[in-house]
């Protein structure tokens, strides 16, 4: 049980208590504020278009605060009938660890998941699964999985502020200190990274049980953001341009350990953002660990989540949906704002969530990607010939509703046609 108040290892790590302010001096640039726009527009569609949403993508999004209310409603549920539904069992400690952090991030309470089915404490789950790690750890002198999971169990953990946080943390910390946080015999910039957030959030407990904790975390941090220093590229680039992210996280809530000069934020930030002009994260894993940094906030921001509503800046749309062939016939037309780049997709979503009563839909997915096939419970069928057909201005669209980007201001119709 933590039990001491430890003053010397909260004064040493006193710049760290507001995890984000210190990216407040390498913010990203008004003229290319688009590109992070993007990015977000880029993890919500794909966080749409997932049956079930990666933990990490919503997360980044929520640290954005880049969705609506209604929308990160959607997300969170289907996030909990996948963690209610599945066998956690089945799970990793740490893709457990990522679902506690996601789902508190959304202001949910990881400890309370509920469906109509299912409760589910995912915390207990979580606490089981790292004790699975340390048994292993003791008895056979390696871990169930690896350090990259045990730093995310232990950072979730923290998050959560359980007691069983401290046997994790000084088996990660030592680990650290005895460079064990290698992947392929080279130092993982990704785990050291996650580990030192992890570390930094147990140093900000209130309590703290013992003083040998204390001095291990100390230098742990301190040889890992040195590590990850030593990772870094002529081009600002640390370790890879995947790792990057997680590593501008890191030396963001460390950097009372290294010297002002140790590192230049805004050269690293530059070189991502080049790269993001390129297409370098169109994958939604890499984009979920980039996204953070760029708006100045980090993992360790989950512990005091933004619950209000907000998309920030976006596009205007009129979306009609008609029928005119089976009864009762019907014409309804809504305006919805959504995110700069969205699909149609979320168009469609924007107007269930105001008016569900009237824009309700369903999808099937399909080798070209989502396809509608009810709208307002009208459904298309093959032996009718019916189908629910997509027009931009009285045009057809050739694209999907996963793949085709409206425009702002555009007219969009949804008509149930014969064909």
């Amino acid at each position: 049980m933590f039990f001491a108040a430890v003053t010397h290892l909260c004064i040493f790590f006193t710049v760290i208590q507001a995890a984000s302010l210190s990216a407040g001096t390498c913010s990203v640039p008004d003229g290319q504020q688009s590109l992070v726009t993007g990015l977000q527009s880029q993890l919500v569609n794909a966080a749409i278009l997932q049956s079930s949403p990666d933990p990490s993508v919503l997360m980044a999004l929520n640290l954005a605060e880049a969705l609506d209310l209604c929308m990160k409603t959607q997300l969170v549920e289907k996030m909990k009938e996948t963690v209610a539904e599945k066998n956690t069992k089945e799970m990793t400690s740490g893709k457990v660890a990522l679902y506690v952090l996601a789902l508190r991030s959304s202001c949910e309470n990881p400890k309370d998941v509920t469906t109509p089915q299912h409760t589910v404490n995912l915390v207990n789950v979580l606490e089981e699964k790292t004790k699975e790690e340390i048994n292993s750890f003791y008895d056979h002198g390696t871990l169930k999985t690896t350090y990259y999971q045990l730093a995310l169990d232990t950072l979730a953990l923290c998050v959560e502020k359980s007691l069983e946080v401290e046997e994790a943390s000084i088996i990660l910390a030592k680990a650290a200190l005895a460079d064990d946080l290698e992947f392929g015999g080279h130092f993982s910039v990704d785990t050291g990274a996650v580990a030192s957030l992890a570390l930094t959030c147990v140093s900000e407990m209130s309590k703290i049980q013992q003083r040998e904790l204390v001095k291990v975390i100390e230098e742990a941090l301190a040889k890992m953001t040195k590590q990850i220093l030593g990772e870094e590229h002529g081009n600002g680039i640390i370790g890879n341009i995947y790792s990057t992210g997680l590593a501008m996280q890191a030396l963001s809530v460390t950097s009372e350990v290294y010297g002002s000069g140790a590192w230049s934020c805004v050269k690293t930030k530059e070189k991502v953002l080049n790269e993001i002009s390129l297409g370098a994260f169109s994958n939604p894993a890499a984009a979920a660990q980039i996204l953070p940094s760029l708006v100045g906030k980090t993992y360790l921001d989950v512990r005091d989540p933004t619950c209000s509503s907000g998309s920030g800046s976006g596009i205007t749309v009129q979306y009609t949906i008609t029928n005119g062939i089976v009864g009762p016939n019907f014409s309804y037309s809504i305006i919805v704002n959504v995110p700069k780049d969205s699909v149609l997709l979320i168009v469609l979503n924007a107007a269930r969530c105001a008016k569900p009563n009237k824009f309700s839909f369903r999808t099937e997915q399909t080798s070209w990607g989502p396809m509608v096939v009810s709208i307002n419970n009208i459904q298309a069928s093959t032996n009718e010939k019916t189908y629910w057909q997509f027009l931009s201005g009285g045009t057809p669209i050739d694209q999907g509703v996963g793949s085709y980007k409206p425009v702002n201001g555009e007219h969009i119709e949804a008509i149930f046609s014969l064909y």
